[in-house]
Protein backbone atom coordinates (compact mmCIF):
# COMPACT_ATOMS: atom_id res chain seq x y z
CA UNK A 1 0.00 0.00 0.00
CA UNK A 2 1.23 3.48 -0.92
CA UNK A 3 -0.36 5.86 1.57
CA UNK A 4 -0.08 9.52 2.55
CA UNK A 5 -1.65 9.04 5.98
CA UNK A 6 1.05 9.62 8.61
CA UNK A 7 -1.43 8.76 11.37
CA UNK A 8 -0.68 5.13 10.50
CA UNK A 9 2.73 5.61 12.12
CA UNK A 10 1.00 5.95 15.50
CA UNK A 11 0.18 2.43 16.69
CA UNK A 12 -2.63 3.75 18.89
CA UNK A 13 -4.42 5.65 16.11
CA UNK A 14 -7.66 4.57 14.46
CA UNK A 15 -5.81 4.57 11.11
CA UNK A 16 -3.25 2.07 12.44
CA UNK A 17 -6.04 -0.10 13.86
CA UNK A 18 -7.68 -0.22 10.42
CA UNK A 19 -4.39 -1.35 8.87
CA UNK A 20 -4.08 -4.14 11.45
CA UNK A 21 -7.57 -5.32 10.50
CA UNK A 22 -6.62 -5.31 6.81
CA UNK A 23 -3.60 -7.43 7.72
CA UNK A 24 -5.95 -10.16 8.92
CA UNK A 25 -7.02 -10.60 5.31
CA UNK A 26 -3.61 -10.32 3.60
CA UNK A 27 0.01 -9.65 4.44
CA UNK A 28 0.45 -5.90 4.11
CA UNK A 29 3.42 -3.57 3.72
CA UNK A 30 2.53 0.12 3.89
CA UNK A 31 4.89 2.73 2.44
CA UNK A 32 4.48 6.40 3.39
CA UNK A 33 6.42 9.44 2.13
CA UNK A 34 8.30 11.20 4.93
CA UNK A 35 11.55 13.10 5.44
CA UNK A 36 13.09 10.35 7.59
CA UNK A 37 13.29 6.58 7.25
CA UNK A 38 11.40 4.37 9.70
CA UNK A 39 10.28 0.75 9.93
CA UNK A 40 7.35 0.00 12.27
CA UNK A 41 5.69 -3.37 12.77
CA UNK A 42 2.02 -2.79 13.59
CA UNK A 43 1.41 -6.53 13.79
CA UNK A 44 3.03 -9.70 12.50
CA UNK A 45 1.59 -9.35 8.96
CA UNK A 46 1.50 -5.52 8.85
CA UNK A 47 4.64 -3.41 8.48
CA UNK A 48 5.00 0.32 7.83
CA UNK A 49 8.03 1.87 6.14
CA UNK A 50 8.74 5.52 5.38
CA UNK A 51 10.63 6.72 2.33
CA UNK A 52 13.00 9.43 3.46
CA UNK A 53 13.64 12.45 1.24
CA UNK A 54 13.85 16.21 1.75
CA UNK A 55 11.01 17.21 -0.57
CA UNK A 56 8.14 15.71 -2.60
CA UNK A 57 10.31 15.05 -5.65
CA UNK A 58 12.97 13.13 -3.72
CA UNK A 59 10.27 11.32 -1.71
CA UNK A 60 8.57 10.28 -4.97
CA UNK A 61 11.71 8.55 -6.24
CA UNK A 62 12.48 7.15 -2.78
CA UNK A 63 8.99 5.61 -2.72
CA UNK A 64 9.60 4.05 -6.13
CA UNK A 65 12.87 2.52 -4.96
CA UNK A 66 11.50 1.32 -1.62
CA UNK A 67 8.36 -0.19 -3.14
CA UNK A 68 10.44 -2.01 -5.75
CA UNK A 69 12.63 -3.49 -2.99
CA UNK A 70 9.56 -4.63 -1.02
CA UNK A 71 8.12 -6.40 -4.08
CA UNK A 72 11.44 -8.07 -4.94
CA UNK A 73 11.84 -9.32 -1.38
CA UNK A 74 8.25 -10.57 -1.05
CA UNK A 75 7.43 -14.28 -0.85
CA UNK A 76 7.84 -15.71 -4.35
CA UNK A 77 5.26 -18.39 -3.60
CA UNK A 78 2.50 -15.79 -3.18
CA UNK A 79 0.06 -16.45 -6.01
CA UNK A 80 -1.23 -12.89 -6.31
CA UNK A 81 0.41 -9.58 -5.47
CA UNK A 82 -1.32 -6.22 -5.44
CA UNK A 83 -0.26 -2.63 -5.02
CA UNK A 84 -3.00 -0.38 -3.66
CA UNK A 85 -2.62 3.40 -3.71
CA UNK A 86 -4.37 6.12 -1.74
CA UNK A 87 -5.31 8.19 -4.79
CA UNK A 88 -5.05 8.24 -8.60
CA UNK A 89 -2.50 11.07 -8.55
CA UNK A 90 0.90 11.09 -6.76
CA UNK A 91 0.57 7.60 -5.28
CA UNK A 92 -1.39 6.25 -8.24
CA UNK A 93 1.44 7.11 -10.63
CA UNK A 94 3.81 5.05 -8.49
CA UNK A 95 1.34 2.17 -8.49
CA UNK A 96 1.07 2.25 -12.26
CA UNK A 97 4.87 2.11 -12.58
CA UNK A 98 5.06 -0.89 -10.21
CA UNK A 99 2.32 -2.69 -12.13
CA UNK A 100 4.19 -2.28 -15.42
CA UNK A 101 7.60 -3.20 -14.00
CA UNK A 102 6.61 -6.24 -11.92
CA UNK A 103 3.41 -7.44 -13.56
CA UNK A 104 1.40 -7.11 -10.33
CA UNK A 105 -2.18 -5.93 -10.05
CA UNK A 106 -3.15 -2.34 -9.26
CA UNK A 107 -5.94 -1.10 -7.02
CA UNK A 108 -6.60 2.64 -6.93
CA UNK A 109 -8.41 4.07 -3.91
CA UNK A 110 -10.53 7.15 -4.58
CA UNK A 111 -11.51 8.72 -1.26
CA UNK A 112 -12.47 12.16 -2.58
CA UNK A 113 -15.09 13.26 -5.09
CA UNK A 114 -12.40 14.66 -7.37
CA UNK A 115 -14.24 14.07 -10.64
CA UNK A 116 -17.78 14.99 -9.59
CA UNK A 117 -17.28 18.06 -7.41
CA UNK A 118 -17.15 21.66 -8.58
CA UNK A 119 -14.43 22.29 -5.99
CA UNK A 120 -11.75 20.51 -8.05
CA UNK A 121 -12.89 21.54 -11.54
CA UNK A 122 -9.98 23.97 -12.11
CA UNK A 123 -7.25 21.45 -11.24
CA UNK A 124 -6.99 20.38 -14.87
CA UNK A 125 -3.52 18.76 -14.83
CA UNK A 126 -4.28 16.77 -11.69
CA UNK A 127 -7.62 15.55 -13.06
CA UNK A 128 -6.02 14.59 -16.38
CA UNK A 129 -3.37 12.53 -14.56
CA UNK A 130 -6.09 10.91 -12.47
CA UNK A 131 -8.04 9.82 -15.55
CA UNK A 132 -4.91 8.35 -17.15
CA UNK A 133 -4.02 6.36 -14.00
CA UNK A 134 -7.60 5.16 -13.39
CA UNK A 135 -7.69 3.58 -16.86
CA UNK A 136 -4.68 1.42 -15.86
CA UNK A 137 -6.25 0.07 -12.65
CA UNK A 138 -7.40 -3.53 -12.19
CA UNK A 139 -9.75 -2.44 -9.43
CA UNK A 140 -10.94 0.85 -7.99
CA UNK A 141 -12.02 1.19 -4.38
CA UNK A 142 -14.32 3.98 -3.23
CA UNK A 143 -15.77 4.71 0.19
CA UNK A 144 -19.27 5.63 -0.92
CA UNK A 145 -21.92 5.75 -3.59
CA UNK A 146 -21.38 9.40 -4.58
CA UNK A 147 -17.78 8.80 -5.70
CA UNK A 148 -18.75 5.54 -7.38
CA UNK A 149 -21.37 7.33 -9.49
CA UNK A 150 -18.99 10.14 -10.46
CA UNK A 151 -16.47 7.54 -11.67
CA UNK A 152 -19.15 5.76 -13.70
CA UNK A 153 -20.04 9.13 -15.27
CA UNK A 154 -16.33 9.44 -16.09
CA UNK A 155 -16.51 6.21 -18.07
CA UNK A 156 -15.24 3.69 -15.49
CA UNK A 157 -17.03 0.35 -15.76
CA UNK A 158 -19.19 -0.45 -12.76
CA UNK A 159 -17.71 -3.93 -12.27
CA UNK A 160 -14.26 -2.32 -11.71
CA UNK A 161 -15.53 -0.38 -8.69
CA UNK A 162 -15.66 -1.81 -5.19
CA UNK A 163 -17.50 0.29 -2.58
CA UNK A 164 -15.97 -0.39 0.80
CA UNK A 165 -16.94 2.07 3.55
CA UNK A 166 -14.41 3.15 6.16
CA UNK A 167 -15.03 1.29 9.40
CA UNK A 168 -16.69 3.11 12.26
CA UNK A 169 -15.70 3.26 15.90
CA UNK A 170 -19.35 3.84 16.78
CA UNK A 171 -21.53 1.23 15.11
CA UNK A 172 -24.87 2.26 13.67
CA UNK A 173 -27.74 -0.07 14.42
CA UNK A 174 -28.17 -2.78 11.82
CA UNK A 175 -24.87 -2.19 10.00
CA UNK A 176 -21.54 -3.97 10.17
CA UNK A 177 -18.35 -2.04 9.59
CA UNK A 178 -15.79 -3.32 7.12
CA UNK A 179 -13.42 -4.37 8.53
CA UNK A 180 -14.83 -4.87 12.05
CA UNK A 181 -13.66 -2.47 14.72
CA UNK A 182 -14.44 -2.14 18.42
CA UNK A 183 -17.68 -0.41 19.30
CA UNK A 184 -17.04 2.58 21.54
CA UNK A 185 -19.82 2.87 24.07
CA UNK A 186 -19.49 5.86 26.36
CA UNK A 187 -21.42 8.79 27.69
CA UNK A 188 -19.49 11.56 29.35
CA UNK A 189 -21.24 14.15 31.49
CA UNK A 190 -20.60 17.61 30.05
CA UNK A 191 -20.52 19.43 33.34
CA UNK A 192 -17.92 17.19 34.99
CA UNK A 193 -15.54 15.74 32.42
CA UNK A 194 -15.39 16.24 28.65
CA UNK A 195 -16.67 19.81 28.62
CA UNK A 196 -15.29 20.81 32.02
CA UNK A 197 -13.01 23.35 30.36
CA UNK A 198 -16.01 25.00 28.69
CA UNK A 199 -18.74 25.21 31.36
CA UNK A 200 -21.89 27.27 31.23
CA UNK A 201 -22.80 27.09 27.55
CA UNK A 202 -26.33 26.26 26.44
CA UNK A 203 -25.44 24.31 23.30
CA UNK A 204 -22.22 22.63 22.16
CA UNK A 205 -21.42 22.30 18.43
CA UNK A 206 -18.51 20.18 17.21
CA UNK A 207 -16.45 20.09 14.03
CA UNK A 208 -13.42 17.82 13.71
CA UNK A 209 -10.83 16.94 11.08
CA UNK A 210 -8.19 18.48 8.83
CA UNK A 211 -8.25 22.26 8.78
CA UNK A 212 -7.86 22.66 5.03
CA UNK A 213 -9.64 24.98 2.52
CA UNK A 214 -11.99 22.24 1.26
CA UNK A 215 -13.41 21.93 4.79
CA UNK A 216 -14.88 25.45 4.48
CA UNK A 217 -14.12 26.46 8.06
CA UNK A 218 -13.60 30.19 7.53
CA UNK A 219 -17.12 30.26 6.10
CA UNK A 220 -18.43 28.29 9.10
CA UNK A 221 -16.80 30.70 11.56
CA UNK A 222 -18.41 33.59 9.70
CA UNK A 223 -21.81 31.87 9.97
CA UNK A 224 -21.26 31.33 13.69
CA UNK A 225 -20.57 35.04 14.15
CA UNK A 226 -24.18 35.60 13.04
CA UNK A 227 -25.46 32.77 15.25
CA UNK A 228 -24.01 34.21 18.46
CA UNK A 229 -25.69 37.56 17.89
CA UNK A 230 -28.91 35.73 18.75
CA UNK A 231 -27.55 32.90 20.91
CA UNK A 232 -24.71 34.15 23.10
CA UNK A 233 -24.51 30.84 24.96
CA UNK A 234 -23.68 28.71 21.88
CA UNK A 235 -20.17 27.24 21.64
CA UNK A 236 -18.39 25.84 18.57
CA UNK A 237 -15.46 23.50 19.19
CA UNK A 238 -13.04 23.17 16.27
CA UNK A 239 -10.98 20.02 16.80
CA UNK A 240 -7.97 19.25 14.64
CA UNK A 241 -5.05 20.81 12.79
CA UNK A 242 -4.04 21.87 9.31
CA UNK A 243 -2.86 24.64 7.02
CA UNK A 244 -5.86 26.89 7.75
CA UNK A 245 -5.51 26.94 11.53
CA UNK A 246 -3.55 30.21 11.71
CA UNK A 247 -6.12 31.94 9.46
CA UNK A 248 -8.93 30.56 11.60
CA UNK A 249 -7.37 31.81 14.83
CA UNK A 250 -6.97 35.23 13.26
CA UNK A 251 -10.55 35.28 11.96
CA UNK A 252 -11.96 34.27 15.34
CA UNK A 253 -10.02 37.13 16.94
CA UNK A 254 -11.11 39.63 14.27
CA UNK A 255 -14.76 38.68 14.78
CA UNK A 256 -14.36 38.79 18.59
CA UNK A 257 -15.54 35.18 18.88
CA UNK A 258 -12.95 33.99 21.40
CA UNK A 259 -15.69 33.07 23.89
CA UNK A 260 -17.84 31.23 21.35
CA UNK A 261 -15.34 29.44 19.08
CA UNK A 262 -12.68 27.37 20.82
CA UNK A 263 -9.85 25.27 19.39
CA UNK A 264 -8.85 21.79 20.53
CA UNK A 265 -5.66 20.14 19.18
CA UNK A 266 -5.82 17.02 17.05
CA UNK A 267 -7.24 14.00 18.87
CA UNK A 268 -7.14 10.41 17.71
CA UNK A 269 -10.83 9.81 18.34
CA UNK A 270 -13.62 12.35 18.01
CA UNK A 271 -16.17 9.87 19.36
CA UNK A 272 -16.42 11.27 22.93
CA UNK A 273 -16.97 14.77 21.52
CA UNK A 274 -19.48 13.56 18.92
CA UNK A 275 -21.49 11.59 21.48
CA UNK A 276 -21.76 14.53 23.86
CA UNK A 277 -22.29 17.34 21.35
CA UNK A 278 -25.69 18.88 20.76
CA UNK A 279 -24.90 18.92 17.05
CA UNK A 280 -22.06 18.07 14.64
CA UNK A 281 -21.43 20.58 11.85
CA UNK A 282 -20.11 19.40 8.48
CA UNK A 283 -19.70 22.34 6.04
CA UNK A 284 -17.22 20.74 3.57
CA UNK A 285 -17.25 21.88 -0.06
CA UNK A 286 -16.42 18.36 -1.26
CA UNK A 287 -16.07 14.92 0.34
CA UNK A 288 -15.75 11.35 -0.80
CA UNK A 289 -17.46 10.07 2.31
CA UNK A 290 -17.74 12.23 5.41
CA UNK A 291 -16.87 9.85 8.22
CA UNK A 292 -17.56 12.35 11.00
CA UNK A 293 -21.13 12.85 9.75
CA UNK A 294 -21.68 9.09 9.57
CA UNK A 295 -20.32 8.62 13.09
CA UNK A 296 -22.56 11.40 14.37
CA UNK A 297 -25.63 9.66 12.97
CA UNK A 298 -24.44 6.32 14.35
CA UNK A 299 -24.06 7.93 17.78
CA UNK A 300 -27.50 9.52 17.61
CA UNK A 301 -26.15 13.08 17.49
CA UNK A 302 -27.86 15.59 15.16
CA UNK A 303 -25.79 16.69 12.18
CA UNK A 304 -26.04 19.67 9.83
CA UNK A 305 -24.11 19.10 6.61
CA UNK A 306 -23.59 20.30 3.06
CA UNK A 307 -24.79 18.09 0.21
CA UNK A 308 -21.44 16.31 -0.18
CA UNK A 309 -20.10 12.81 0.42
CA UNK A 310 -22.65 10.51 2.04
CA UNK A 311 -25.38 13.17 1.96
CA UNK A 312 -28.42 12.03 -0.05
CA UNK A 313 -26.76 8.66 -0.62
CA UNK A 314 -25.87 6.68 2.52
CA UNK A 315 -27.52 9.38 4.65
CA UNK A 316 -30.93 10.86 3.96
CA UNK A 317 -32.55 13.99 5.39
CA UNK A 318 -34.45 13.36 8.61
CA UNK A 319 -35.28 15.02 11.91
CA UNK A 320 -31.65 14.62 13.02
CA UNK A 321 -29.92 14.92 9.64
CA UNK A 322 -30.16 18.28 7.92
CA UNK A 323 -28.68 18.27 4.40
CA UNK A 324 -28.21 21.69 2.83
CA UNK A 325 -27.18 22.78 -0.67
CA UNK A 326 -23.49 23.66 -0.61
CA UNK A 327 -22.94 26.95 1.24
CA UNK A 328 -26.59 28.00 1.50
CA UNK A 329 -25.78 30.54 4.21
CA UNK A 330 -29.33 31.40 5.24
CA UNK A 331 -30.39 27.76 5.57
CA UNK A 332 -27.32 26.97 7.67
CA UNK A 333 -28.09 29.88 9.96
CA UNK A 334 -31.71 28.78 10.38
CA UNK A 335 -30.82 25.13 11.14
CA UNK A 336 -28.11 25.98 13.69
CA UNK A 337 -30.47 28.32 15.53
CA UNK A 338 -33.07 25.52 15.70
CA UNK A 339 -30.77 23.29 17.79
Amino acid sequence: MISLDKNILNKDSSAARRMIEYGKENKLVIIIPASSKLVINLSDPVQVQTSGGRNKVSQFFSLLKLASQVIKQSDSSTTEKWVTTQDPFFTGLIGWYLKKKFGIKLEIQVHGDFFGSQYYKNQLLKLWLGRVVLRRADKIRTVGERVSRSLINLGVRKNFINIRPISLEVQPQGRKALPPTPVVRCHIDKENTLFKDFPGYGKYFVWGGRMEPVKNLLWLVDIFSEVVKKKRNYLLLLIGAGSEKVKLLKEVKNLKLENNVRFIPWVDSLIPYIINADCVLFPSLSEGCGLVAVEAVAAGTPVIMNDVGVANYELQSSEKIKIISVSDRQKWLVEILKI
